[in-house]
């Protein structure tokens, strides 16, 4: 069986370590979507904007469901 793209979290989640766990965890993904974005002719650092706008919008939706 093919390993995850991203690893498994190393800490509990209610632990101090696991939010930088996870920030490790989903960096080298994130560099390549920006690298893929980038590629595709999008300008880094507006597809990074992007990107915090579609996580916050998520955020923001699941607290109100």
């Amino acid at each position: 069986m093919a390993e995850p793209a991203i690893r498994k979290p190393v800490h509990e989640v209610n632990t101090a370590r696991y939010d930088s766990d996870c920030q490790e965890a989903l960096a080298d993904s994130l560099d390549g979507l920006l690298a893929q974005a980038e590629a595709a002719g999008w300008d880094r650092n507006r597809a990074a904007s992007a990107l915090m706008y579609l996580a916050a919008k998520r955020l923001h939706a699941r607290a109100e469901s």
